[in-house]
């Protein structure tokens, strides 16, 4: 039941984040919401590692080059390119149609594990794979007829990279040392924060006078809640249970997305998106079957 429940709140705060992220992202610019998430994330993280247990802590600076060498590609592909393009994704197509195309993280995943590591489909994945792109398509499919070259097209090819990235990520943190969950996310997102920090005053120069209170909280649970505290729910869970298992909560996102932008953004949801979004759920759940 305890994996359930981890399962069932890591995609309800993940499908979530889309709504907030639309909220304040006409008055703070994608780069530096990427930044304040990571960071609020990393020192939400912080607070917490020192209220437990860390038997491992002595052992951190004994820790070898390939495990740094793993937060930081983590950090990367995990936090500083999908922060980024998620938010400047979004900038260009409603958090509904970002929710299902983030989503389709668990197909990128399958493509990703037998590329690099040299593992055969089976015929449930192979299936899973097209139907997920024929799901992606009927996504596509009302902005294909307006302009093929539009900001929205470059919204969804950015949220698509977005969840490559998410699934590359997902791949490299099965290789992460058997140590405190919350110490492994804490490090990654301290690195996430240390670059993300870097580029915000190279790229943009971020201004917080027009936030207004309301804007803050949005950003505090974005940082808190649906960065630091998801993060390491999910190692939590993939400790418990494997990444497998973990990912199932992508198929939830886009449903906890898609309800929240229509029932508090006002978000048209076409038929095409509805269709496009049980596609991709069915693609999913398919390319989890084994043979019997």
């Amino acid at each position: 039941m305890k994996r359930y429940i981890f399962l069932l709140l890591i995609s309800v705060i993940w499908g979530s984040q889309f709504y907030f992220a639309e909220k304040v992202l006409d008055k703070v610019n994608p780069i530096t919401l990427a930044t304040i998430r990571s960071t609020i994330g990393a020192i939400t993280l912080a607070v917490v590692s020192v209220f437990m247990k860390n038997p491992t802590y002595k052992k951190e600076r004994q820790r070898s080059n390939r495990t740094y060498i793993l937060y930081v590609s983590i950090a990367l592909l995990e936090a500083v390119i999908p922060f980024f393009l998620v938010a400047w994704g979004q900038q260009r197509v409603s958090s509904s149609i970002a929710s299902i195309l983030i989503g389709t993280t668990p197909i990128w995943t399958i493509l990703i594990v037998s590329v690099v590591f040299r593992r055969k489909l089976s015929l449930y994945q192979t299936t899973g794979v097209v139907l997920g792109f024929i799901g992606i398509v009927f996504v596509f499919l009302p902005s294909l007829g307006d302009n093929l070259f539009s900001n929205g097209i470059a919204g969804f090819v950015a949220l698509l990279i977005a969840g490559i990235s998410y699934a590359g990520a997902l791949v490299l943190m099965e290789y992460l040392p058997p140590e405190e969950t919350v110490v492994s996310m804490r490090n990654v997102l301290y690195i996430a924060s240390i670059m993300l920090i870097a580029i915000t005053f190279i790229i943009e120069n971020p201004t917080f006078a027009t936030l207004s209170i309301e804007d803050i909280i949005d950003l505090l649970i974005l940082g808190v809640f649906q960065t630091g505290i998801v993060y390491w729910f999910y190692n939590i869970l993939i400790h418990i249970e494997g990444a497998v298992f973990a990912s199932f909560s992508n198929y939830f996102i886009p449903l906890v997305g898609v309800f929240l932008g229509s029932l508090f953004l006002n978000e048209d949801v076409s038929l095409y998106m509805i269709i496009g979004l049980f596609i991709i759920i069915f693609s999913i759940l398919i390319s989890r079957q084994t043979k019997t």
